[in-house]
């Protein structure tokens, strides 16, 4: 996937015909990286967005592009902004206007806003942002078109204009002296600085050096928190639906699904997900991170680059595989909130299956003969049987946890239960019962 760069006034169409290695897109508002990040570019750029009458782009967009392992530029108007209040966290900011707004300089959003026309027009600028302003005046000044106090003076005077009613006339109407006033603005037919250009044009010499050098973007330093508002934003939920048409290989892995006889039963799974979606429930942060790596570790993706190689096999990406993480942290979270209410409904459903007399029989054999050993069983062995042996799976990482996720109360309560099942299944096959050590258990 080529880089994506959000732009629009601060740069000319001149400026990027000749980056055809990028995708450049409108300036960014609130959703706009994050559907960016799903497409999975190695390196996102952020030059102008919107903030004035339409939601700008969350930091909160850009921390989670950085936990996917993005590059995030930022330079210019927006990406300046968000760069400097991001820098710390791993954002990658550009330019002289990053830098004052990095070290303090300047602190107002207005300094770098300005109203434009369409992109039919070329974002065509209807006023001039303060920073190429105060820029072209400390430039008047060290050339001796104007004098120190005149720079300060006009700077202030259209610091204080609203942002939409900053322009060079205005500028030039401040003057008060109509000799300097002319002199001033014949030299501004070619002395203006466009600070906002230069450091987009920065931003993209820069990523440009970034994705061709092969370099990658580091782990993040931070956790990324989840939370109820970022789980169930509308844009992030418009983004991530998996709905609608499917591909002609989709449609064709739901026919042979049908030709298998499982469609019915994965529909229903699907509509498992699809309901606890519709509860608005935001995952515990925790709750993802055991879903992931329970996903990893019983595949034995240990790499980031395995983890992008099973979504390229499974015909999707890292924000796919995402949702599907978070949507069975979701399911497991109202499950467990739910467990006593589920209880009756899951015991109908062996009965559906035909499988509650089979349960039954064995249950009852095991409470009717509740045998012992000499010694008792470490838990690690336990653990080790039940999982390896019973279940075929590698030993979790925190059993509490999983204990809790059968619907047991504790840890203790589990390994009650393992002692007495092995117990009962060494009484019943004393020959080959399970690997030993010098004690006679291992």
């Amino acid at each position: 996937m080529n880089p994506i760069v959000f732009c629009g006034p601060s740069l000319r169409v001149q400026d990027i015909a000749s980056h055809d290695g990028f995708e450049f897109r409108p300036p960014v508002r609130q959703g706009d990286l994050y559907a960016a990040t799903r497409d999975g570019p190695r390196a996102i750029g952020v030059i102008d967005g919107y903030f004035d009458g339409q939601p700008a782009v969350l930091h909160k967009e850009i921390l989670w592009a950085l936990t996917r392992g993005i590059a995030v530029f930022g330079a210019s108007s927006m990406g300046a902004l968000r760069a400097a209040e991001l820098h710390s966290f791993g954002m990658r900011g550009v330019g002289r206007i990053f830098e004052a707004y990095r070290d303090g300089e300047v602190t107002d959003d207005d300094e770098v806003a300005l109203i434009h026309g369409p992109p039919e027009t070329g974002y065509m600028h209807l006023s001039e942002p303060m920073v190429n302003i105060r820029a072209t005046l400390e430039r008047a000044v060290a050339e001796g078109i104007i004098d120190r106090p005149t720079g300060a003076r006009l700077a202030a005077s259209s610091k204080a204009r609203f942002y939409r009613e900053r322009t060079w006339p205005d500028v030039l109407a401040d003057v008060g002296d109509s000799r300097t006033e002319q002199k001033l603005a014949a030299w501004l037919r070619t002395g203006k600085v466009d600070r906002k250009r230069q450091d987009g044009l920065a931003l993209l010499k820069e990523m440009d050096a970034f994705v061709r050098s092969g370099a990658v973007q580091g782990p993040p330093d931070f956790h990324f928190e989840w939370t109820e508002n970022w789980h169930n934003a509308s844009w992030r939920n418009a983004t991530g639906k998996s709905g609608g048409e499917a591909t002609a290989e989709q449609d064709a892995v739901l026919d042979e699904l049908r030709l298998r006889g499982d469609y019915a039963q994965l529909r229903r799974e699907a509509l498992l997900r699809l309901l606890a979606r519709g509860e608005h429930a935001a995952p515990d942060r925790q709750a993802v991170k055991r879903a992931m790596g329970d996903f990893r570790s019983r595949r034995g993706l240990m790499r980031q680059a395995d983890v992008i190689g099973w979504a390229h096999d499974n015909g999707t990406d890292l924000a796919g595989l995402d949702r599907m993480i978070e949507d069975d942290a979701v399911v497991e979270t109202l499950a467990r909130e739910r467990d006593a209410e589920l209880r009756q409904g899951m015991l109908d459903r062996l009965r559906e299956l035909d499988l509650y007399p089979g349960y039954r029989d064995s249950a009852l054999a095991r409470e009717r003969h509740p045998p012992s050993l000499s010694a008792p069983m470490p838990r690690a062995l336990l653990a080790a049987w039940f999982f390896a042996t019973q279940l075929g799976r590698p030993v979790p990482r925190d059993i509490a946890d999983y204990a809790l996720s059968i619907g047991l109360p504790g840890v203790d309560r589990f390994y009650d239960l393992l002692a007495h099942a092995y117990a009962f299944m060494v009484r019943r096959s004393p020959v080959d019962s399970g690997p030993t050590d010098e004690n006679g258990l291992t």
